[in-house]
C-alpha cells in the first residue's frame, strides 16, 4: 500500500517561498504605519488650530500663542479634551504652540524629527 504524502525537501520549499513573499510585504506595511502616524499628526495639528479659533473668537482677542497660550491652558480651559500627542514618538510631550514670520504655529515631533506646521 502506497502512503500519500509530501517530502521533507517539498515542505521546505514551500516554506521558503513564503518566507520570501513575507519579506517583500513587510517593508510595506512600515511605511504604511509611517503615513498613518503624519495623517494623525496633521489631523493634531488640524484640532489645535480649530481651538485656537474659538479661543479667540469667544474671548475677542487675538493671542501672540508663543508667549501666553500653550497646549495645556487650551484643556484646562475647555477647548481641547485632552492632549494631543505624536503618534511616531511614544511617551512624546504635546505640540508646542509659537508665532512666527508666517503666523501661529505648532511644532511637533515627528518621525524623530522636529517640523514646523504653520497654520493655513
Amino acid at each position: 500500500m502506497k502512503v500519500k504524502g509530501f517530502t521533507l525537501i517539498e515542505l521546505l520549499i514551500v516554506i521558503a517561498i513564503l518566507g520570501i513573499l513575507v519579506a517583500l510585504i513587510l517593508p510595506r506595511f512600515s511605511d504604511v504605519r509611517a503615513d498613518a502616524n503624519t495623517k494623525v499628526c496633521v489631523a493634531n495639528l488640524r484640532g489645535l488650530n480649530s481651538a485656537m479659533a474659538t479661543y479667540e473668537t469667544r474671548q475677542n482677542v487675538d493671542v501672540t500663542w508663543g508667549t501666553t497660550g500653550t497646549v495645556p491652558n487650551l484643556v484646562s480651559w475647555g477647548y481641547l479634551a485632552s492632549e494631543p500627542k505624536c503618534p511616531a514618538v511614544p511617551g512624546s510631550a504635546s505640540y508646542v504652540l509659537t508665532t512666527g514670520a508666517n503666523g501661529d504655529a505648532a511644532t511637533c515631533p515627528n518621525v524623530g524629527t522636529y517640523s514646523t506646521h504653520v497654520w493655513p
